[in-house]
């Protein structure tokens, strides 16, 4: 393509050039620049570019000046030191295109043509605040990702760790005393409730030639009778949460009377049971305090196991019993404390701290969520002791 070179004078303004421009064409044109640091007041680079935007024109500029070749350049026109470099330097020629940015002054604004002391081409303001602050966003963007991060590392990650800790059988026998006359618990002795309930008792039996042998061996059987059934009558009508002291049942004949009558002989009897009640809870109480002394140190009782009995002691007073308490040993695990003692730990370490720290009846089981975690830790368990969940297995 041939160049077509327009010389230009420091008195040629932007109509004169554009004229000029027109006159050629669309071919490729050079504008030749003079020498030195030569003032072009009639020259606006801007309206320039818009002729060349608007006419599909391709001009380039030949200037010596640094200052207005680089002030060119970023209007988009392209910019030589010399006549051969734009004559045999294809890459530099670019015509731009119509753009959508302003450059310039609209119609009817005021303007001046171009000074050496002034910038010809400003960018809008939207695009010189994204300038500067753009560092600032490309910062609070990295900051909220790592923010993210760490929140992600200490929020996310959830672990459960299963303990099925030993046991122990343990039991204990406790001689006790049921006393009305307390208010509240005291060594061995438990307050006590009297309990009565009337019963009407009615026995037969076959007659001899003896009458009075026949109703003797009838009131024999007939308080057996009671004495045996004594107990359930009573139990039937304790309150809820108490037990009833074996050895405080008493039977009383209140009445009694006997018939004769054919070949049998009937007996009536109106008898009095009484008995005394202790409070079960005070009877766990001391049950559960002497199993717990019963048993080493790392194990406490399982109160969902313990079972009571109550039997009469052997020889003694009225109102005094025995007790069978049984229950099953477990260690003692504070969860809590536990979980804050395991966060961050490796998973391998955990477990060798558990195994020797509480007696375990199996190796402890760990599960973490989500699993990626085990490989960005390391092995290691959550960071945070509220993402540690210690649960202790039957």
């Amino acid at each position: 393509m041939s160049l077509s070179v327009l010389p230009i004078d420091p008195a040629d303004t932007y109509h004169s050039v554009r004229d000029r421009l027109l006159q050629l064409g669309r071919g490729r044109t050079v504008l030749v620049m003079p020498e030195g640091r030569v003032p072009l007041s009639g020259i606006d680079l801007v309206l320039l570019r818009r002729l060349a935007d608007r006419e599909r024109l391709e001009v380039g500029l030949v200037a010596s000046d640094r200052q207005f070749s680089r002030q060119a350049r970023a209007l988009g026109l392209p910019t030589f030191a010399n006549l051969t470099l734009a004559e045999h330097y294809r890459p530099g020629w670019w015509r731009a295109g119509r753009r959508a940015e302003r450059l310039g002054f609209a119609p009817g604004e005021d303007h001046h043509p171009w000074d050496r002391g002034v910038a010809l081409a400003r960018e809008s303001q939207s695009a010189e605040r994204w300038r500067l602050i753009r560092p600032i966003v490309l910062l609070a963007g990295v900051v909220a990702l790592g923010l993210l991060a760490i929140a992600g590392l200490y929020a996310l990650p959830r672990a459960e760790i299963t303990l099925r800790p030993a046991t122990l059988p343990a039991q204990v026998i406790l001689d006790l005393l049921a006393d009305e006359n307390l208010n509240a618990p005291a060594d061995n002795a438990l307050p006590a409730r009297s309990l009565e309930h009337v019963l009407d008792w009615e026995a037969t039996g076959l007659n001899t030639t003896d009458a009075t042998t026949d109703a003797q061996r009838i009131k024999s059987q007939a308080l057996q009778g009671i004495g045996a059934s004594a107990a359930e009558s009573l139990t039937a009508r304790l309150d809820p949460e108490e037990l009833l002291v074996p050895s405080s049942i008493h039977v009383e004949i209140s009445d009694e009377m006997v018939e004769r009558s054919g070949d049998q002989t009937t007996l009536w009897l109106r008898v009095t049971l009484s008995g005394s009640t202790v409070a079960s809870a005070d009877v766990d109480a001391l049950a559960y305090r002497a199993l717990s002394a019963a048993l080493p140190t790392a194990y406490v009782p399982d109160p969902a196991t313990l079972r009571v009995q109550l039997e009469p002691a052997n020889g003694e007073a009225p109102g005094h019993f025995q007790v069978t308490a049984q229950a099953t040993g477990r260690t003692a695990v504070d969860t809590r404390t536990l979980s804050q003692t395991l966060a961050g730990r490796q998973a391998n370490e955990a477990a060798r701290f558990l195994s020797t720290t509480i007696p375990l009846a199996e190796p402890p089981a760990f599960v973490v969520r989500p699993g990626w975690w085990w490989d960005v830790s390391g092995g290691r368990l959550p960071l945070r002791a509220e993402q540690i969940t210690v649960e202790l297995a039957p």
